[in-house]
C-alpha cells in the first residue's frame, strides 16, 4: 500500500541499473520537461494540459537522473484519470513506463479510486495499456484541441480500467 504524500521503491531494470520511483521535487522540473518533450507532451499550460502539478506525479530516477515521469488527476472519490507518461528514449523498453504506471495505479487504488481513465493517441501505447494493465476502450474519442502527443493524430482514444 502506498502512503501519501510520498511513494518510493526501487527495482532493477532488466539487470541494468537500479531505478527508484519517487515523488518529484521542484529541482526535477526542468528534466521532467525535457522528457515530456520527447513525446511532444511538454506544452504545459495550454488547452490540452493546463497544469501538471508535481504533487500529482511520480518520477523514475536512475543514477541520480530523472528518466521517466507519470502523472494523474483525481476526479472524485472513486474516479481518476492518468495525465502524462513519458520515458527518456534511452530507457524505453526497460520497464520504466510499467513501473511508473504501477506506482500511480497502486497509489490511486490506495486512495480508494475504483475507476481509472486514460487517453492515448498511439496504437502501441493503447495495446500496452490493454495487454499489461487490463484497460478497455470506452468507445469515446476526444478531439485534440492543439498539437500534443503524436502530430499525425487528431484525437485521443479513451480507455478505462477498474482498479
Amino acid at each position: 500500500m502506498i502512503s501519501d504524500p510520498w511513494y518510493q521503491w526501487a527495482f532493477r531494470v532488466m539487470g541494468k541499473q537500479a531505478v527508484q520511483i519517487r515523488r518529484p521535487g521542484k529541482e526535477d522540473w526542468e528534466r521532467i520537461l525535457e522528457i515530456l518533450e520527447t513525446a511532444n507532451f511538454h506544452h504545459i499550460g495550454g488547452r490540452e494540459m493546463p497544469a501538471f502539478p508535481l504533487s500529482d506525479c511520480f518520477v523514475a530516477v536512475a543514477d541520480g537522473r530523472v528518466i521517466g515521469v507519470a502523472g494523474y488527476r483525481i476526479l472524485d472519490d472513486t474516479t481518476a484519470k492518468t495525465t502524462l507518461l513519458a520515458v527518456d528514449p534511452e530507457h524505453r523498453r526497460d520497464a520504466v513506463g510499467a513501473a511508473l504506471q504501477t506506482a500511480r495505479q497502486d497509489f490511486l487504488r490506495g486512495r480508494g479510486i475504483k475507476t481509472l481513465y486514460t487517453n492515448a493517441d498511439d496504437e502501441r501505447v493503447i495495446d500496452w495499456y490493454i495487454r499489461r494493465f487490463g484497460y478497455r476502450p470506452t468507445g469515446k474519442r476526444i478531439a485534440k484541441v492543439e498539437p500534443f502527443g503524436r502530430a499525425d493524430k487528431s484525437e485521443w482514444i479513451n480507455l478505462k480500467v477498474t482498479l
